[in-house]
């Protein structure tokens, strides 16, 4: 009996050892709602997307860590794997989710900066979307590119540290089309479109003003790039921001499908070029308990080989904090499309226009 004692005394001070070298923090976040849009039945959705997920670092000495990122997202509603890294111009989320579509990674950080390698958060997309009010979430979210990835694959991701505010970082991820897998058509008909994945972002934050610039080509997009620059000034209780982003789509398309002549998304097939610029101007304003969040869009939409035109969206929410954790929250978007071919392309349903409400609650812990 002393001796399993002993056994067990030892054991538990081994334990509590390993858990003084080493940090491992459980997180998520859970949220739903309901969705109408014109043209489609209420559904329920989520605004900010439903996840679990588990970030931890071990001190290795000397200021150096090792770390990891494993993030599963899922769809609340029915307990499914979420496919959230689609893009919400494809209309809905009908292709395969990932086991862990969020974060994948692993990696070492110290004074000098923090390296990942794996799946991690596009660079473009995770330092821009600060600018828009609705953070590229629910129907208010800002307009997203054919070139719009929330995280990308087979990727190594530098961040440096803050240089009184300045600070900025590099991603390099492998293209896998090389002979093998998934092919997509390019203009003149051949299959195979390799190429590795670059980005690089600066940015400063310091006070209350704020600025990002990006650059990226994402792999295997026959050399697609976007590139985009935000700002944005605290006054008070309120927020004003602006961004602008570029993407000249060399008809790739994020993977999933080509442009037709008439304007019309498909999967397989000859695909066209497209250009997209957007304008965003932002408003958040702390009001009560919660924030009014608001927005004005227009992108020039340009395919090539098919009908152009603008996309003009307006949206307006709040949201209500019951607590540090849990909140309520509204949504309401008017978009407006210059032809029902350009709402096909990027709402899946063959319209000139769009009004959508949201409403639900999100708790983070």
């Amino acid at each position: 009996m002393k001796k399993t004692l002993i056994a067990l005394a030892v054991l538990g001070a081994a334990a509590g050892v390993a858990h003084a070298q080493s940090n491992v923090t459980i997180y998520g976040v859970v949220d739903t709602g309901y969705i109408k849009e014109t043209g489609r039945d209420v559904r329920m959705g989520e605004n900010v997307n439903n996840r679990i997920g588990f970030r931890g670092s071990e001190d290795l000495g000397g200021g150096l860590k090792a770390t990891f990122e494993l993030e599963k997202r899922f769809d609340l509603y029915d307990g499914t794997v979420g496919n959230t890294n689609t893009a919400s111009y494809k209309g809905n989320r009908t292709t395969s989710g990932k086991d862990w579509d969020g974060a994948a990674n692993l990696g070492l950080a110290g004074n000098w900066g923090r390296i990942r390698f794996g799946r991690v958060n596009e660079l473009t997309t995770e330092t821009i979307r600060k600018f828009d009010p609705f953070y590229q979430y629910g129907v208010g979210s800002m307009l997203l590119s054919s070139q719009r990835n929330a995280r990308i694959d087979n990727t190594a991701r530098y961040d440096s540290p803050k240089w009184a505010g300045f600070s900025f970082g590099l991603s390099y991820s492998l293209g896998q089309n090389a002979g093998t897998g998934q092919y997509w058509y390019n203009s003149n008909g051949t299959r195979g479109w390799d190429n590795d994945g670059y980005a690089i972002n600066l940015s400063y934050d310091n006070g209350p003003f704020m600025a990002t610039a990006n650059w990226s080509r994402v792999a295997d997009s026959n050399d697609s790039d976007t590139w985009n620059v935000g700002l944005a000034y605290k006054f008070g209780p309120a927020r004003i921001s602006l961004v602008y982003e570029s993407t000249d789509d060399e008809g790739f398309r994020g993977g999933n499908g080509v442009i037709t002549n008439n304007g019309a998304w498909v999967s397989g097939g000859t695909s066209r070029k497209a250009d997209q610029d957007l304008w965003l101007l932002g408003l958040e304003w702390d009001i009560g308990p919660g924030q009014l969040d608001a927005s004005v869009q227009w992108m020039d939409y340009d395919p090539d080989g098919a009908r152009d035109g603008d996309v003009w969206k307006y949206a307006l929410g709040y949201t209500y904090n019951l607590s540090k954790r849990t909140a309520a929250y509204a949504q309401v978007a008017y978009t407006d499309y210059d032809h029902e071919h350009i709402g096909r392309n990027m709402m899946g349903l063959s319209r000139e226009s769009m009004t959508s409400f949201q409403i639900g609650m999100t708790h983070k812990f």
